[in-house]
């Protein structure tokens, strides 16, 4: 009986100990606090896959940019497509690489509202972003600008002379000086459009940039440099208003439990996201199949359940799924009750503007 006893506990604290979880790499929005980041919140739901489409700018407008025949407006849309793909939450989808299935004229804002749910089907994206464009503006002037390196160099000579009681020299120059500055406008005209109710969401960027030629520069600084900050800024614009904020942790995923199907199921989901490809939505077909298989009774399910609605931005659903691993038997309470309050605070916005 000593024996068995002490095969069993031996058995229990393996299983515990194999259980304490795989730490992943898990991106959840962030939204502003605001009365705006709320408003975003409530129109995006889990919304994570998004088409762009990107139209193709009008040779005759930009043309005054960038000048007759220029070749690199024919390669505007694929800037653009690079400026939103640099650190945003959303997974793009790329429709102008898709011409096997979308021509020209769906590209266009009316083209995107008719077929959004064919397109939504086909390219497997919850919403579709509309990229067109307003008429754009550049022109050359100077500001004055500050010469923090001059600047930095009087303080601490002003420091020098206060600590040595002598007059340190720090030169006669100018903390200011006139700068040359290229001011453009990008002007991104951006809807972001729901493929399940055609609900949508606009930003326009109505703001030029101003790009700087070096301070003491009276030069106007080219066209095609100016572009890409002028482009950069335009974008971060847009997803400012149109997308949450992306954040990353490293989350516990759990793939052991008493029932050997239901640790299948929960290793599978753990290989989905893990492997070469990883995928969120066919982890949580495999929790989803443990869960079930477990009768409602896994805990490590239930919490990875919770982890992919926490990255899907439905927070609410998150917040339930972490409440209910902590009830069941052998759960790491102190761990998913901390995971639960990362939720919270990522779901609390500013509610004094009403």
């Amino acid at each position: 009986m000593k024996k068995i006893s002490a095969l069993l506990l031996a058995g229990a604290i393996a299983f515990s100990v194999s259980n304490c979880g795989e730490r992943v790499e898990v991106e959840y929005p962030v939204f502003p606090k605001s009365k705006e980041g709320r408003q975003l919140q409530k129109f995006l739901g889990s919304i994570r896959n998004v088409g762009l489409a990107v139209e193709k700018p009008q040779k005759s407008l930009w043309e005054t940019v960038f000048g007759a025949g220029s070749s690199f407006i024919d390669q505007m849309p694929s800037k653009v497509f690079e400026a939103f793909d640099k650190e945003t939450y959303y997974k793009l989808i790329d429709l102008s690489k898709r011409a096997d299935s979308i021509n020209e004229a769906t590209l266009t804002l009316t083209g995107i509202t008719k077929s959004r749910v064919k397109l939504g089907n086909q390219l497997g994206a919850e919403a579709i972003l509309h990229i067109g464009y307003q008429k754009p503006y550049t022109e050359c002037g100077s500001e004055m600008m500050v010469d923090y390196g001059a600047a930095a160099l009087k303080v601490g000579g002003a420091i020098a002379s206060m600590a040595t009681g002598k007059q340190v020299d720090t030169g006669s120059g100018p903390v200011s000086k006139q700068t040359g500055i290229r001011y453009m406008l990008i002007p991104l005209d951006a809807t972001l459009i729901k493929v399940e109710t055609g609900e949508v969401k606009k930003a326009v960027v109505s703001n030029p940039a101003k790009v700087d030629a070096g301070v003491g520069n009276l030069d106007c600084p080219s066209v095609l440099d100016s572009f890409g900050k002028a482009l950069d800024e335009a974008a971060l614009y847009i997803k400012d208003r149109l997308s949450p904020k992306v954040k990353t942790e490293y989350i516990k995923v759990f793939k052991e439990d008493e029932d050997p199907e239901v640790a299948g199921y929960l290793d599978d989901g753990y290989q989905e996201i893990t492997g070469e490809t990883p995928s969120f939505k066919k982890a949580k077909e495999n929790w989803e199949k443990a869960d079930k298989k477990a009768g409602g009774k896994s805990w490590g399910a239930k919490a990875n359940l919770g982890t992919y609605y926490f990255q899907a931005g439905d927070f609410e659903k998150a917040i339930k799924l972490y409440e209910e691993a902590m009830k069941l038997t052998g759960a790491d309470k102190n761990y998913v009750r901390e995971l639960r309050k990362r939720v919270e605070a990522a779901a609390a916005v500013d509610d004094t503007e009403k």
